[in-house]
């Protein structure tokens, strides 16, 4: 009895038309589909298929074509435990744009840009996965599509950048989890057999923005590597990066640009530290022991009137192109004070020697004094 009653309220409100395997709805000059079918099936894992929605704005004007509405297919048969692939869409190629969004559900899904017999189109891109079948729209269209063709039968795949928002008003929680957190998110992460099982997952270059007051914190990944930034909540300002570098080398870069690929830390400002541990392999020590040729202080001279810095120790010019190793720096310092400590012990001793020559003269001068 209910069902008769919706479809008399359908007959007063709009024309309505019953085909074999849906109802299509024409009133307030829309047409709204129930379970009209997509003919075909994607291929069990065999490579990746497409679902055409319309065709795409490429600079010429378009009429309106619109596919708002659901999109189910079913994995799996009599034998097999059946599952449905479902897709929400709401995409729209207009005049002079193509705009759209969607949610997927069980198979992965994107939006995708793609030439079909010469008519670029927006298009559902499905995953590399179980054959799908039964494929069916509910909801509004209009010059819409709907046509499944495989990967072999398209080119120039790109993904589609979606600008609407979807929004989800009230607090989310994924996982089963109770927390009153807005966006809950249970299990992981955690490393396992050199895998991370994740919790969230974004894709190059994806962002996370933390806003608060007039700054805002962000993550992002951008080709191989990993920022972090720290600017004006309005966008203005120049980005304070934190850069972590391709996983292959490791290298990390403070408040400047990517890391160079011969600096595991580099640091774009001053570094402020309470103690600084530079491991050396090797120490100059070696400058006490009695093998060592210490220079005499004429060739100190002489090197020092021709180079006019000390040898071993870079000059001003090497220092302004390449600046300084701390570690190699502190051991050529210290091989100098070892050999001043040298300088200065073998100084040392021939004053003592002259003292005493003094000494002994004066000695002499007195006894020739009281004869």
């Amino acid at each position: 009895m209910r069902r008769i009653l919706y479809f008399i309220l359908f007959c007063m409100t709009g024309a309505v038309s019953a085909q074999a395997q849906f109802l299509k709805v024409d009133d307030n000059s829309r047409t709204y589909y129930v379970n009209k079918p997509i003919p075909g099936q994607s291929r069990d894992a065999q490579g990746v298929d497409y679902l055409l929605l319309h065709e795409l704005y490429t600079g010429t004007l378009l009429p309106d074509m619109h596919v708002y509405g659901k999109i189910t297919g079913i994995r799996g048969g009599m034998a097999a435990l059946g599952r449905k692939w479902t897709m929400e869409v709401n995409t729209s190629s207009a005049n002079n744009s193509t705009r759209g969004s969607m949610i997927s559900y069980n198979e992965a899904s994107r939006l995708v840009t793609l030439v079909y017999n010469s008519k670029s189109y927006l298009a559902i891109e499905i995953a590399n996965s179980s054959s799908l079948s039964a494929f069916s729209f509910t909801g509004y269209a209009n010059g819409e599509t709907l046509q499944l063709v495989t990967g072999a039968q398209v080119t120039g795949v790109a993904a589609f950048t979606a600008f609407e928002p979807i929004v989800m008003q009230g607090n989310v929680s994924i996982g089963s989890s109770s927390s009153v957190a807005r966006l809950d998110i249970a299990g992981g992460p955690f490393w396992t057999d050199y895998s991370w099982k994740k919790s969230i997952k974004l894709y190059d270059a994806s962002a996370i923005e933390f806003a608060g007051g007039t700054r805002s914190f962000g993550l992002g990944a951008s080709g191989a590597n990993l920022y972090f930034s720290h600017v004006n909540s309005n966008g203005t300002g120049i980005p304070n990066y934190f850069i972590i570098a391709d996983g292959n080398t490791g290298n990390v870069s403070i408040g400047g640009t990517a890391p160079a690929a011969n600096y595991k830390l580099a640091v774009e400002g001053t570094l402020g530290a309470r103690r600084i541990k530079v491991v050396q392999n090797g120490w100059p020590d070696y400058v006490f022991h009695p093998e060592y040729q210490l220079p005499s202080l004429h060739e100190v001279e002489q090197f020092v009137k021709k180079e006019k810095h000390l040898e071993g120790i870079p000059s001003e010019k090497e220092v302004a192109e390449n600046g300084l190793d701390l570690g190699d720096i502190n051991h050529q310092l210290l091989k100098k004070v070892e050999e001043l400590t040298l300088y200065i012990i073998q100084l040392n001793k021939n004053v003592e020697s002259l003292n005493q020559k003094v000494a002994d003269q004066q000695k002499t001068i007195t006894v020739l004094q009281q004869k």
